[in-house]
């Protein structure tokens, strides 16, 4: 299997919303998504488990896939599935409530897996130019879904959300051109070699370093706008916390890592180049830091709880970026931390999805005791929420704990500074969770009370199966298998000789 048939299948997922369905059959479209989810996921297990296990790297020329861009595609087409599951109950509520149109389900369930395209298509490209093409095509095929709801709020979030990740991108273009035109003018190589990273690491000798550090500049804060660094982040709370759950699920839960991916695509060229590392993992350090400092103080004042989720991306990606930049030791407990904030806060953001559905409002001030009024959903956000805090057994707490033993002897000013952010974090977090989730209801003659009870559906059975997937990442760390495929995937970071 190649690529491209994983590729063209998306394609046709997309295009089959507007063959000529009928409003009866909205509920056969959201089990096309399901189908659609399901079959992307085998197709991407398919070519991404054998570089796993094998630890031999899938090349055809234009299309790459080592351990690391494995990996993530899993996630990627892992979560996928996951958000066509809840999909299927999130969106047919919202259809017979009648706060969408069919139109929006059929344009919902042609811009998801385009969606999906774009990001897979980063992971796979061996094509700086294409890298960036994807990028860009994350922003296009997500800006419509941001301003899904056609509310003032959600058309103003849209148009930050594109105005400034297509400026990112712009700059991280610039950064690619410079690339470009170094390495055919220093390096001798002909146009298309110049865009492959395949091509441009064996010739990395041939690039001027000074070219090549202005052009990782612009491409770190250009894709770093994307990725949400600070101060580069103020598109990202707005867009997570405006579109539909699922969404905000995949937004947070994947879009983030796959901007994160191509920075450190290019910093694995911009070291080769430089013969050295230190130079680029400090960019990692000082924005991861800045970031997880930021977002550490939003949590003590934040009342709208998928704004809260969306300002806790900004600190774990953040605090990637300071695993990474602490150097080869910092690598695997970052690359646990990516996958464990990536399953966690899609369960927390599909959990939030039946708050939302339930109270639909996303104002704490404004939800009744959500334990009572819907105790599995209520239940599993709290849980949820303490893993998403690195609470044991989850696999933040590995990687956290990884993370400041490393610190510990290489930092020990800023171990003691990201301890007590992460207090910081946790607290601020509960506190505001604890009061809408647990909060004993209020009525008034304007606002009856809100009925109680809900049934086990698949959306809980989803959120299970996030955080025991977790739990089981954590463990297979402790195997020889796990401990085989992290290193191989930690390689893939390790850009020196």
């Amino acid at each position: 299997m190649t690529p491209f048939l994983l590729f063209s299948s998306l394609i046709a997922f997309a295009a089959v919303p507007y063959f000529p369905w009928k409003k009866e059959h909205e509920r056969t479209l959201r089990f096309f998504g399901i189908g659609a989810g399901v079959l992307t996921l085998v197709f991407t297990a398919v070519l991404a488990v054998p570089v796993l296990l094998s630890q031999q790297n899938l090349w055809d020329g234009f299309w790459f896939l080592n351990e690391f861009s494995a990996f993530l595609a899993l996630l990627i087409a892992f979560i996928y599935c996951s958000a066509t599951l809840v999909s299927y109950q999130y969106i047919g509520h919202e259809y017979h409530e009648n706060l969408i149109s069919f139109s929006q389900v059929r344009l919902y369930y042609a811009l998801l897996p385009l969606f999906i395209l774009a990001m897979l298509a980063a992971v796979f490209s061996d094509n700086i130019g294409m890298l960036w093409v994807t990028l860009e095509g994350t922003t296009l095929a997500t800006t419509l879904l941001v301003a899904f709801y056609k509310k003032e709020g959600a058309l103003e979030a849209a148009w930050k959300y594109i105005l400034l990740c297509s400026t990112g991108i712009s700059l991280g273009l610039l950064g690619i051109l410079m690339i470009n035109y170094a390495a055919m003018n220093g390096g001798s190589l002909s146009p298309e070699d110049a865009l492959s990273l395949t091509a441009l690491k064996a010739n990395a000798h041939t690039i001027s370093p000074d070219i090549m550090r202005w052009a990782f500049v612009f491409i770190f804060v250009g894709f770093g706008s994307k990725v949400g660094f600070f101060p580069l982040h103020s598109w990202l709370p707005d867009a997570h916390s405006r579109t539909p759950s699922p969404i905000s699920a995949l937004l947070s839960g994947v879009l983030l890592n796959v901007a994160l991916f191509a920075i450190l695509q290019i910093k694995g060229l911009t070291d080769l180049v430089l013969q050295q590392s230190a130079w680029t993992t400090h960019f990692f350090l000082v924005f991861g830091l800045l970031s997880v400092l930021f977002a550490s103080f939003t949590f003590l004042t934040q009342k709208h709880y998928k704004r809260l989720l969306a300002y806790s991306s900004i600190k774990h990606m953040g605090f990637i970026a300071f695993a990474i930049g602490l150097g080869p030791l910092g690598v695997i407990p970052a690359v646990l931390h990516l996958a464990g904030h990536a399953l966690t806060k899609s369960a927390l953001f599909f959990a939030a999805g039946n708050i939302l559905s339930k109270f639909k409002t996303t104002k704490s001030d404004h939800i009744q005791e959500v334990i009572a009024v819907l105790p599995y959903t209520g239940t599993l956000f709290i849980l949820s929420l303490l893993f998403l805090l690195a609470a044991p057994p989850s696999l933040l707490f590995l990687s956290e704990i990884m993370v400041l033993q490393v610190s510990f002897s290489a930092h020990l000013f800023l171990t003691f500074l990201v301890v007590f952010v992460l207090i910081l974090v946790f607290v601020g977090m509960m506190r505001h969770v604890v009061r809408f989730v647990l909060r004993k209801p209020f009525y008034t003659e304007s606002q009856p009370p809100i009925s109680s009870g809900e049934k086990f559906d698949v959306t809980h059975i989803v959120i299970v199966v996030h955080l025991v997937l977790g739990v089981l990442l954590g463990a297979s760390f402790f195997t020889d298998v796990g401990q085989g495929v992290l290193h191989a995937i930690a390689q893939n970071f390790i850009f020196l000789p």
